[in-house]
């Protein structure tokens, strides 16, 4: 018989998010620069510069909201590969999903607007194989 443990996940407060949403902005406009030289310093394709540089950096997990009653779930399946420092950077409005970069440069990162405002203490994650959950409690009374 299995037993099936949980993983706590670190969670990390609101003011953790926007730098670490620069420095992933930061690190695709640097690829996409590297694109546009690599494409000839052709300009026009700006938006495929930057789509192909994000395609090569972030990894972006499938994420499921839902809500019961005042309780806010999400549910995040993750890539089967190693994923270092994983973290839920958590705000009153959403979540942020991140590992740290390896050493190929590839990076989990999504963000997930929440449907209500919740309440920063009330936050829980735990990791489970592939699977995140994470549950809220909504701030609105």
């Amino acid at each position: 018989m299995d037993i099936l443990t949980t993983i706590p996940v670190r969670l990390n407060g609101p003011d953790s998010i926007a730098p670490l949403l620069e420095n992933v902005r930061q690190r695709i406009a640097r690829r996409a620069y590297e694109n546009f030289i690599e494409r000839g310093a052709v300009y026009g394709h700006d938006l495929d510069n930057w789509l192909d540089a994000e395609r090569e950096f972030i990894i972006k997990p499938f994420a499921e909201t839902h809500t019961e009653g005042k309780d806010v779930f999400v549910e995040v399946i993750l890539p089967k590969i190693e994923l270092t420092n994983l973290a839920v950077h958590v705000a009153p409005g959403q979540f942020v999903i991140s590992s740290d970069p390896d050493e190929d440069g590839l990076q989990l990162c999504e963000v997930i607007d929440l449907p209500v405002e919740i309440s920063l203490a009330s936050v829980d994650a735990e990791q489970l194989n592939n699977v995140i959950r994470i549950s809220a409690v909504s701030a609105q009374g």
